[in-house]
């Protein structure tokens, strides 16, 4: 009997295909692609050296990379289609072109699977749909868990607590972000209320109260009687919230090394002083940033992406969500400039969850932060 494997993921990973010749193999186009220890092996060898001169190795990482440096891979054919797959199969694929854009998660008994945005098919598939992003408990057999042999597998420091009971957290997670009720922000705040408790109840685990909590938060009553009461007491800071969104976009601008990019993100700093024109056309966009919201959140683990506090975790998901939102706003794409607002979202995605660079940036910032409240008053408008 074939072995499976249970998965809990968004429904739109099903019938996801990598295609090059539909997307221009973004990925295979201008970034550098590591090669693990066992495929360099097969690479190793094969008689020839048609793959292997292509290798480049760092010794500061002790690792072998394909250094695109701006150029196509030198493995697609005129059909973008990869060479060494048509070739020797796809069990001589890296680990990461296996893969992505699929990411891993391995929580015991079960994975969690999800795509990243900075594929330009993916990013089709998750962000344009108008309904709220369903999710389902499927089962998976080998060549689909592992194409080729092979898994890009990302860990989080988890609890045998957490990992029993994340699935029940994160549908919790996910409904408040899709509860459309309320404004983008007004959902990041009740997250955090969210959150605030939930770091209480796991300091000294408490299952009872955990599904108290889950139970809570799904009722009627809650949305009508506590969530005032929530968002009342969250007073924005306008001020702070300028002070913040300039300090990191300086700090990113500086890591920036095309000037094109340099440029771009001090367009995206001017629109600082235009935030009332913001409201309007955030509102027009409200699921595209749902679904990338939801999308990061469960792609990511947040809140237990980094060493750190919940709250600490939470910060950082709610500052780069803020700077993704100024972003699109300093771009002026409506939702009909669907090709635009990918290659944007893949410029985004790429340099804050690829590089991690800009992500570190902002966890630095945040580890002062040990009270989810602090953030909201910086970043989120409760309208009240």
């Amino acid at each position: 009997m074939k072995k499976k494997y249970v998965y809990f993921q968004p429904q739109y990973v099903n019938g996801f295909k990598c295609d090059g010749a539909k997307c221009g193999a973004h990925c295979c186009k201008g970034w550098s692609i590591f090669i693990d220890k066992n495929t360099y092996k097969q690479y190793s060898r094969l008689d020839s050296q048609e793959i292997t001169s292509h290798l480049q190795f760092n010794a500061e990482k002790g690792e072998y990379r394909i250094q695109l440096g701006g150029k196509a891979c030198p493995f697609l054919n005129e059909n973008k289609l990869c060479k060494i797959q048509l070739k020797y199969g796809e069990k001589f694929l890296s680990q990461t072109c296996a893969t992505y854009p699929r990411v891993t998660s391995c929580f015991g008994t079960f994975f969690e699977r999800a795509l990243t945005l900075s594929c330009p098919l993916a990013a089709e598939r998750i962000l344009f749909k108008r309904k709220p992003m369903p999710f389902e408990l499927v089962e998976v057999p080998e060549k689909v868990h592992s194409p080729g042999g092979k898994i890009f597998m990302q860990s989080i420091q988890a609890t045998d607590e957490l990992k029993a009971h994340i699935i029940e957290i994160q549908i919790a997670m996910i409904s408040i972000l899709q509860e459309r009720t309320l404004s983008i922000d007004q959902r990041l705040i009740v997250l955090g209320f969210f959150l605030d408790r939930l770091g209480e109840i796991f300091s000294d685990f408490d299952k009872a109260a955990l599904t108290k909590l889950i139970a809570v938060y799904e009722s009627k009553n809650f949305l009508a009687e506590q969530v005032p009461l929530m968002l009342s007491s969250v007073s924005f800071d306008a001020e702070k919230f300028v002070q913040l969104m300039s300090k990191l976009l300086d700090k990113i601008a500086d890591e920036e090394t095309l000037p094109k990019d340099k440029q771009f993100i001090k367009s995206v700093k001017d629109t600082l002083q235009h935030l009332d024109d913001k409201k309007s056309f955030l509102g027009e966009h409200s699921f595209f940033l749902e679904n990338y919201l939801v999308n990061e959140l469960f792609l990511n683990i947040f809140p237990w992406k980094f060493d750190g506090s919940l709250a600490q975790n939470f910060a950082t998901f709610v500052a780069e969500y803020k700077l993704f939102e100024l972003v699109i706003f300093a771009a002026k794409l409506k939702l009909s400039d669907k090709q635009a607002l990918i290659e944007l979202v893949g410029w985004f995605t790429t340099r804050f969850d690829h590089s991690g660079d800009y992500k570190q940036i902002i966890l630095n910032h945040c580890k002062g932060m040990d009270d989810p409240f602090d953030s909201m008053e910086s970043l989120l408008e409760s309208g009240y």
